[in-house]
């Protein structure tokens, strides 16, 4: 067990010399770093077990994938996969404030990312800030126009938006691209109900159903349905 503090580290050597009996190359090569075979490379891999999980409320992984996140954007302010990564667990953890700081800092770096614009937006969207939402996951289709995820979350936001018409185009382009998603089929069946189009939303739900039988909302959404349409003729 080491304890809090400890640094570890480690010391290595090249020696690309002839005198180095190991060295495949006769005469010596210049070799340089890099993770090929034929480079040169020193690693040092660290296997962590975190104490008292699972039974701690706070998931020590998270906590150690935060603080490698953190570490690794202190080294490196440019590390796009580190902005992002922090993003996405301070988002996960109701963070949005600190998450959409971290988006911004990713999109700095990669304007035109599709997964960054697509994560801004969703934080956008979970803190309310519809518009500002939108633009980001435009931008993630422009670069990636099948994305589940962005159409997706922009149907979301446009039906927060009372906009059904266009929830409806972008949930039903997410179910052309996954048509096994339940939660597609039954976001797609309430932006429908709400547009008026029951018949063909109450099949969203009963396909939602089929591909979930335990999902709550589109069986309440479903049940709302046929009372509304009435008995069937």
């Amino acid at each position: 067990m080491l304890p809090k503090g400890a640094t570890i580290s480690m010391h290595y050597t090249y020696d690309n010399s002839e005198d180095n009996v190991a060295n495949p190359s006769h005469p010596p090569q210049r070799v340089r770093g890099g993770n090929r075979s034929s480079d040169e490379m020193a690693h040092l891999w660290l296997q962590v077990l975190p104490r008292n999980w699972p039974h701690s409320e706070v998931d020590p992984r998270m906590v150690l994938q935060e603080a490698l996140a953190r570490h690794n954007i202190e080294k490196n302010p440019g590390d796009f996969e580190a902005h992002y990564n922090l993003a996405a667990m301070l988002q996960g953890r109701g963070d949005l404030e600190g998450a959409l700081t971290e988006y911004e800092l990713a999109l700095q770096i990669r304007p035109e990312d599709a997964v960054a614009n697509n994560g801004m937006g969703s934080a956008f969207l979970a803190s309310g800030k519809l518009d500002k939402a939108v633009v980001h996951l435009m931008a993630a289709l422009k670069n990636r126009p099948g994305y589940f995820d962005a159409h997706y979350n922009l149907g979301n936001v446009f039906a927060s938006q009372g906009n059904f018409n266009s929830a409806i185009d972008e949930v039903r382009a997410a179910v052309q691209v996954n048509p096994e998603d339940a939660d597609a089929e039954a976001n797609l069946g309430s932006a429908l109900a709400q547009n008026g189009q029951l018949s063909e939303a109450k099949a969203h739900f009963e396909r939602a159903l089929r591909l979930n039988p335990n999902h709550e909302l589109a069986r309440e959404n479903l049940d709302q349905v046929r009372r509304i349409m009435g008995p069937a003729r």
